[in-house]
């Protein structure tokens, strides 16, 4: 890091990065926890990405309440305060400007055009504001029902219960009415399998305000055919069992999960596990994120009967996850510094690239 003339103004950097440092650490224990998932890699690095931009704009807003107004640009821009969205940014468009995403603010209202992550094929155009104040997404996968409120509500549950899915596919117990066939499958929001299978659905308000009917008659078949049902239902929404959890708009997706996980041990008889806690010291010991590192890799999941591809896949997601857990922190350091960008912006762009070669090779491999 750069010197500084100002102590105050170094010494709130280094407390800044220290946080850095500290969520960095809790982002590489759940990789080598949860590594390889079973979905899209990217989707699950862009919910940490995710967690990331929300706690950064907690450090600003505490460091702005103590009277520090030493904010570089950089530490105002997507590329610091949503990376999650930053991973979506189309960079290689050719109507985008290069520099929108590291030094435009949140605020910005010009259209620039975006990638989804689940499909490469999806491109669409609307502005930096829409994204973050109203929380719009891919318009095209948004047809299919996956809120960004759900996806967030996943990543905080699976954190307790790692063998949890999203989505999940349940038998329906009676044939839908009019079907020729005798059983099709529900798609559930999230499915927690198992002797007594949990089946998690988020309703949210504005999408369910004339759905009771249907969510009622979909708990009633999800329960006849063995299944615990519990619904988060946001507020004006009525509950309509028991079981159901209820849920303001603005309520944190860790509140809501730790809701949901109560309700499922009381369910179910799990036993209780502690989720992976965020960082509170700002002095944690980082895990060899810029240099070799010797250290081992937890066992494969999969146990000692896993092929040779499928652990060398993991290996390799691994460390492509620390390798992109390392350039958000780089790429910080540049943005609140005010760094020069060059060397960041050509390493994240590697990383993004890697990262998109990664998840296509992994979807070859294991279909």
């Amino acid at each position: 890091m750069p010197q500084q003339d100002d102590p105050e103004r170094r010494a709130a950097m280094e407390w800044l990065h220290a946080q850095e440092k500290a969520l960095a650490e809790v982002f590489l224990q759940e990789g080598a926890r949860e590594l390889p998932v079973d979905g899209s890699y990217l989707v699950w690095r862009q919910a940490q990405q995710r967690r990331l931009g929300k706690s950064r704009q907690g450090w600003m807003a505490m460091l702005t309440e103590a009277g520090w107004t030493g904010l570089r640009p950089g530490s105002r821009s997507l590329a610091y305060l949503r990376p999650d969205l930053l991973a979506e940014y189309d960079g290689e468009h050719e109507e985008n400007s290069p520099s929108v995403d590291l030094t435009g603010p949140l605020t910005a209202v010009e259209s620039v055009w975006w990638r989804c992550l689940r499909n490469d094929s999806h491109r669409w155009k609307t502005s930096v504001n829409n994204r973050h104040v109203a929380g719009t997404g891919c318009p095209r996968c948004g047809k299919k029902g996956v809120s960004r409120r759900e996806q967030e509500i996943f990543t905080a549950l699976r954190r307790r219960l790692p063998a949890l899915v999203s989505p999940g596919t349940a038998i329906r117990h009676t044939a839908p009415e009019g079907s020729r066939r005798r059983q099709r499958s529900w798609r559930v929001d999230m499915l927690l399998p198992g002797p007594s299978p949990v089946a998690v659905e988020y309703d949210g308000a504005y999408w369910h305000q004339d759905a009771a009917r249907r969510d009622l008659a979909k708990t009633a078949d999800l329960t006849a055919s063995g299944h615990h049902v519990i619904r988060v239902r946001e507020l004006p929404l009525p509950t309509l069992t028991p079981n159901d959890i209820v849920c303001t708009a603005d309520q944190s997706a860790e509140e809501i999960a730790e809701a949901v996980h109560e309700a499922i041990l009381r369910l179910t008889g799990l036993p209780h596990c502690e989720p992976c806690p965020e960082p509170d010291a700002p002095d944690a010991t980082q895990l060899g994120l810029f240099g070799d590192s010797d250290e081992t890799a937890p066992a494969d999941r999969n146990g000692a009967g896993t092929r040779p591809v499928t652990v060398l896949l993991t290996q390799m997601v691994r460390e492509v996850h620390r390798g992109d857990v390392a350039a958000d922190l780089e790429l910080a350091q540049h943005l609140v510094w005010g760094l020069p960008l060059d060397a960041a912006l050509i390493t994240v762009q590697q990383q993004a690239g890697g990262l998109r070669a990664l998840a296509s090779a992994t979807k070859f491999l294991i279909n």
